[in-house]
């Protein structure tokens, strides 16, 4: 029983104990990583594909590629597949980003030898059906048109087209960009970032015995290029204040920010601990101001994000349009703080425990595990990234925190851009 005369005992959060994962190559070349454990008869397979909206020479053409990929091949229609899939209990899931395009299968081990060649077969025999298409573009557009009139949405777009002036980070589309795409355009980026390209695999769960031979057998065949190189977009200020008026608008969307890198630079650590300290958390700094305090907000939230090729800063939020003004003064403030104070001892620890946490939750498992080493990779690096991020917190030092909040968040170096309400 719980002694409850006896003070509970407190330990300092530890990192988790990372899985270590099986790597081996397919005939091909392609490398697969397989994390085991989970306990139960399933496992999930992520096929990551050097497909990302950087690499489109035609607005929408990845997004709307990585969308149709299971939508029917020359001897499947997409609702064979589908149903086929649906029979087995297994599920599908689809994502792009700028950096990579993600085809991931989540499948009971008794009908994995059943549905995993269904789900390859789809990907690599895609045939982008016309009918489908045409359908697909007109509920896009439509979807499109509607989000055009958030403030959010705008605000969003407009806010990353500055940040990145020359890089494909910045993009994005029109209305005009949905008549301009067509069937071949997608067939074209299939060909050249799905067919043949680099890619790798990564596979979660308790694996069936089998894997390796099975997926030598329907991929170890297929011809692969090197991979694209790497890029990068120098750090550069941005200081523009963009006000875009939207007519009875009940709200303005706020978003603040600039430039900066990825994890592969020095600073990088210590600025997204920052950001945390800011508005990445519900007790942070912005969020106990700008919604406990004031009342201006459901939700603001600052983040630091690390690209392939960069890495942002950003401030976000939606406030009542007549309070614009208010809003944009106290985070402002916020950001004066960081620069001209100390952050308490006590609150450098808080936020440490919460970062702590948050590790925990995303380690919790080997699905988890296998999509945090399947971002590494993404940034080049592996679970060795946690033994620097360690050190960092270890050491966190109130003097060079608000010495990175000078060189970084100087409100003359950052980009302002509300939309909504401009009348402050």
């Amino acid at each position: 029983m719980l002694d409850r005369t006896k003070d509970l005992e407190y330990k300092n959060i530890l990192m988790p104990h990372f899985l270590e994962a099986q790597e081996y190559s397919l005939d091909n070349g392609v490398k697969v990583y397989a994390m085991d454990g989970g306990g139960q008869d399933l496992c999930r397979i992520e096929f990551v594909f050097e497909a990302g909206t950087k690499l489109q020479s035609k607005t929408l053409q990845a997004a709307m590629c990585n969308a149709m990929l299971l939508e029917g091949t020359l001897n499947k229609t997409a609702e064979e597949i589908h149903e086929k899939i649906d029979f087995y209990g297994a599920y599908t899931h689809l994502d792009v980003s700028p950096d990579r395009a993600v085809v991931s299968l989540y499948t009971l081990n008794k009908h994995f030898n059943i549905v995993v060649p269904i789900f390859v077969d789809a990907i690599q025999n895609a045939s982008f059906p016309a009918e489908d298409f045409s359908i697909l573009m007109d509920q896009q557009k439509q979807s499109f048109s509607i989000n055009s009139e958030k403030v959010e949405f705008k605000a969003r777009n407009v806010f990353f087209k500055h940040l990145f002036k020359t890089h494909a980070y910045g993009a994005a589309a029109v209305l005009s960009d949905f008549d301009a795409i067509t069937r071949e355009d997608l067939i074209a980026f299939h060909e050249k970032h799905y067919k043949e390209a680099a890619f790798k695999i990564y596979i979660a769960g308790e694996i069936p015995e089998n894997t390796q031979e099975l997926f030598n057998d329907l991929v170890g065949s297929w011809k692969v290029k090197d991979s694209n190189p790497i890029g990068s977009y120098k750090a550069v200020t941005s200081p523009e204040k963009i006000h875009i008026a939207k007519k009875d608008a009940l709200q303005s969307s706020i978003r603040i920010g600039r430039v900066c890198f990825n994890s592969h630079h020095e600073d990088y650590h210590e600025l997204k601990y920052l950001s945390v300290v800011l508005g990445g958390y519900f007790g942070s700094r912005l969020m106990s101001n700008i919604r406990e305090d004031k009342g201006l907000t459901y939700g603001i939230g600052a983040m630091c994000v690390q690209q392939e090729e960069s890495g942002f800063f950003s401030i976000s939020t939606e406030v009542k349009g007549e309070s614009t003004g208010l809003a944009l003064t106290e985070i402002y403030k916020e950001l004066k703080r960081l620069r001209e104070d100390l952050i308490p001892e006590e609150e450098l620890g808080l936020v440490k425990n919460y970062i702590m946490g948050q590790i925990l939750t995303t380690a919790d498992g080997p699905f988890a595990q296998s999509s945090l080493l399947k971002n590494m990779h993404i940034h080049r690096i592996g679970f060795e990234f946690y033994d620097t991020y360690q050190a960092m917190l270890n050491n966190l030092d109130s003097v060079s925190l608000r010495n990175l909040a000078v060189k970084y968040l100087k409100e003359e170096d950052l980009c302002e851009v509300v939309v909504g309400n401009i009348s402050f």
